[in-house]
Order: structure tokens, then C-alpha cells, then sequence
């Protein structure tokens, strides 16, 4: 959940952007125009159906054992709310903890994972229908505890075992005592390759993934020439920006364009496409150090975590999982009291508006600098969503060009009442209650004319818009 670099913010467009400078569109009373093109005639990639996925830290099975846990019911109930998806557990905890396998009892040590936290685990998994990916302790380097571990784990966790990992940030060891300050890519080549072999002799056929990298692509490149054969996804973090005691990170800071994710996604994408093997940001936030007040935790959020989760669809991955847990600013679900947090409700956006389809390209058209961004997809139900992203402060007049016939248009609001508001987030005019249930309450229908209408979506708030 920390990192090691500071991310250089640089003017970025996910949609292909163009400037007509023949048509002079000035500033409406609906916003500054903009037209959307959908390319329905040439669908992309699909949006896997376990796209979305929570990350938690190790220790919290140990220190907060009645959250995954089956009578943990809201939580339960938030999760079926999103769909499928994948549970992490990991995070840096993981090389901190040591595998004692066997009941927990009042005498067990501290920083110690046992059977009982794992049977938990297990019971979870089994209500929520999430699969898990499951860390092992690299960091403490005893190869013959990861294998009762993972031994134990996989026995447990059987069919909702989605994969395992060995290790967690690897190209930042030396940062947490883990290994010297001179430990590489062949270090760690090494160390992974004795836990593989020692694993699969026990395990034959064990899923595995990797590397798990705080941010270095080399590592990632380096990785899957060397391990494709033996690994079912490869694996990568991503923060925004931080650290979180940085003073001059605020909530525009989330909402600028960011230079370097897009570099390091198109690193895991080329060696996914190589390989034909998937990829997944398998950690992920804002702000690394735990998040920053007013920042991770306010609506910004849902609007940088909405962009993020549809950049990362668009270059093909197998999902996100954002990290959360106790004290964290930019938790999805709180572990202190069981409330959402703003990224849960882009999570929920995200899910209507992907519906699990394929993607389709989209171009924007506009004379003026503007800050936001469109995506969209075809659906299994013969429907297409388009989602609209407007970061800036002024309201949008999109105008959607289709490039096929359409009777019907709804829309779903992602709003809140301030770009800095920690509560009444709200996404469809619902709010998630208290026992985790959300139900969608309020589309606004559009007329639809010659496959064009328009949309307009405030400032800092977005849209989903289905289309039939």
C-alpha cells in the first residue's frame, strides 16, 4: 500500500480527442458542447465478469476477525450488490506475517496467520460467491512455511481459490527490511523460482500469479519472459499519487491526467497480449500511505475511480482490486463501521454501466479544453452504455452520435451534493443502506433522434447512459 514514486501528472486522453476548428460551439445554457461518436460497428475487448475486486491486508484476518466473516451480513450483502468479483489479501502484512498452522488459541503469537483465520476466510468466500487471491509470505524467505500455507489455504479455500501469489511489491523489498538494498530482478527471479518448484511438487497444478510489482514495468516484462509458463495472471499496483502526507496533493491533484499509469498499463497489456496470458491491477487507490482526508475520501474519488477502473477495461485486463481496511482513508467499505466509502459508488457505476460487455470505441469532438472522459460498451441484453466523466466544474452538453438505430435512452446520475462532499454520494438517485442492499430508483428517459440526442452532465459529477 506505499510506493516509491511520485506520479508526474500530464495531459492524458483515454478517448481520441479532435478539434474542429471550422465550427464555432460556444458555451450553452446546458454547458459547453461536446459530441460523443460510438463506434458500434467496432467492438473491442470484452469486460470480464470478475472485473471489480477489493484488497485487504493479512493482518486484518488476525486483528479484525469479525468483518470477512459470515456474520458479517451487510458486508456480504455490498458485495453480492457489485456482482462477481475477486478478494486480495495481501498487501504489505503479508511478508510480516508467519504461517502457524494450526487453531488459534489465547497463546498464539502475535503477527502470526492460523488455520482458524483461514477457515474464516474459506466461510466467506463460500456466502459471497468472491473468489480469492491469496499472498504468501515471500518476505521472510521460508520456503517450507509458504508451502504448508499454501497447502493449507488451497485445501480451504478449494473452488474459490483464485489464484496464489508469492510475495508482495517485490521491487521494493529493500524498502521494508526484506532483503539488501542491492536486491534485483535476478534476486527475486531466484527466490520466486524456489517457492514455485517447492510449491508445485506439493500443489501439482497450484494457480499462481505475479510478480505483484509496486510500480516497476521491467520487472513485469522481465517476469513474464521468464515465468509465462507457470503462471495463470500477471500482476501490478497502481496509486494515483502520494504519499498521503505530501501537502500539495488535494482533490484536483486525483483529477488531473495522469502520465504514468497509462505507460504502466500498456507494459502488463503487451505482455498479457505476448503471452496470452491476463493481467489484473491486483492493488490499487489514490493516495498510497493510507489515503488523504478530503482527498481519497470525498466524491473526487468516485470520479477518479470510475476513469481508472474503465482505463484499465480498455487495455483488456482481467480487473482491479482497490485496497481498503482499518484506518484508511480511501477504504471502499469501511472496516470500522460497515459504511461505503465514494469509490464503492464508482464501483456501482461501473457495473451498470460495463454490464459486463464488450467495449466499444468512442471519439469526442470539441473546440474547448475540457476534463472529462467517455467510455462505453455493447451488452449481452442487446443494449449499449455509455458512461460520461465530467471532472471540470462546468456542466457538459454531450451530444451522442450512434453509428446504429436506437428507440430508447435512459440515464443514471453519479452525483453528490460538492466535488469535496464525503457524504451524499449517490449513484441512480439510491444510496446503498445499512444492510448493503442497493437498488437503482431513478433513469431519466432521453428522446432519441436520427440516432442522435444529448446529455447534459453537471460539473463534477458523471452519467451512465443506457441505449436501446
Amino acid at each position: 500500500m506505499r510506493k516509491v514514486y511520485l506520479a508526474l501528472l500530464f495531459l492524458f486522453l483515454i478517448v481520441s480527442c479532435k478539434k474542429d476548428a471550422r465550427v464555432n460551439m460556444p458555451l450553452t445554457k446546458d454547458g459547453i458542447p461536446v459530441t460523443v461518436k460510438l463506434e458500434q460497428n467496432k467492438p473491442g475487448n470484452s469486460i470480464s465478469p470478475q472485473f471489480e475486486g477489493l484488497s485487504y491486508e493479512t493482518q486484518l484476518l488476525i486483528n479484525s476477525p469479525n468483518y470477512l466473516n459470515v456474520n458479517n451480513t451487510s458486508l456480504i450483502q455490498m458485495l453480492k450488490s457489485l456482482g462477481p468479483g475477486i478478494l486480495r489479501i495481501g498487501g504489505n502484512t503479508s511478508d510480516e506475517i508467519a504461517w502457524q498452522g494450526t487453531e488459534r488459541t489465547p497463546l498464539t503469537p502475535a503477527n502470526t496467520l492460523t488455520t482458524s483465520d483461514v477457515d474464516k476466510l474459506a466461510a466467506f468466500a463460500d456466502v459471497t460467491g468472491w473468489k480469492v487471491l491469496f499472498g504468501l509470505n515471500l518476505g521472510n524467505n521460508d520456503v517450507g512455511a509458504a508451502v504448508d500455507e499454501a497447502a493449507y489455504v488451497a485445501g480451504r479455500l478449494k473452488n474459490n481459490l483464485y489464484l496464489l501469489q508469492f510475495g508482495n511489491e517485490p521491487d521494493v523489498f529493500h524498502l521494508y527490511n526484506h532483503r539488501s538494498p542491492v536486491y534485483n530482478y535476478d534476486g527475486f527471479k531466484a527466490d520466486w523460482e524456489a517457492y514455485y518448484n517447492a510449491v508445485i511438487m506439493r500443489l501439482p497444478g497450484a494457480p499462481l500469479a505475479g510478480p505483484d510489482v509496486a510500480y516497476n514495468g521491467d520487472w513485469i516484462r522481465w517476469f513474464a519472459q521468464d515465468e509465462s509458463s507457470h503462471v495463470k495472471l500477471f500482476s501490478g499496483h497502481h496509486y494515483n499519487c502520494g504519499p498521503a502526507s505530501k501537502a500539495d496533493i488535494n482533490y484536483k491533484t486525483i483529477l488531473a491526467p495522469n502520465y504514468i499509469f497509462p505507460n504502466f498499463l500498456q507494459t502488463l497489456s503487451a505482455s498479457a497480449a505476448k503471452y496470452n496470458i491476463p493481467f489484473r491491477i491486483s492493488e490499487c487507490n489514490s493516495v498510497y500511505g493510507g489515503g488523504k482526508p478530503g482527498v481519497s475520501n470525498v466524491f473526487a474519488a468516485s470520479l477518479w475511480a470510475l476513469d481508472m477502473m474503465w482505463q484499465v477495461a480498455e487495455s483488456n485486463a482481467e480487473g482491479v482490486n482497490f485496497h481498503g481496511g482499518n484506518g484508511l482513508f480511501y477504504s471502499p467499505i469501511s472496516t470500522e463501521n460497515g459504511k461505503v466509502g465514494p469509490v464503492y459508488y464508482a464501483m456501482l457505476a461501473f457495473k451498470y454501466g460495463s454490464k459486463n460487455g464488450v467495449i466499444i470505441p468512442t471519439t469526442l469532438i470539441t473546440t474547448q479544453e475540457v476534463n472529462c472522459k467517455t467510455y462505453a460498451s455493447a451488452n449481452t441484453d442487446n443494449s449499449y452504455s455509455v458512461t460520461l466523466i465530467n471532472k471540470g466544474e462546468k456542466d457538459i452538453l454531450f451530444t451522442l452520435a450512434l453509428s446504429r438505430n436506437a428507440s430508447t435512452a435512459k440515464e443514471e446520475r453519479l452525483s453528490a451534493p460538492a466535488i469535496t462532499s464525503a457524504d451524499g454520494i449517490s449513484f441512480s438517485n439510491s444510496t446503498v443502506s445499512a444492510n448493503g442492499t442497493f437498488t437503482p430508483s431513478s433513469t431519466e428517459n432521453i428522446s432519441i433522434s436520427n440516432k442522435s440526442f444529448t446529455v447534459t452532465v453537471k460539473g463534477s459529477s458523471a452519467a451512465v447512459v443506457t441505449i436501446r
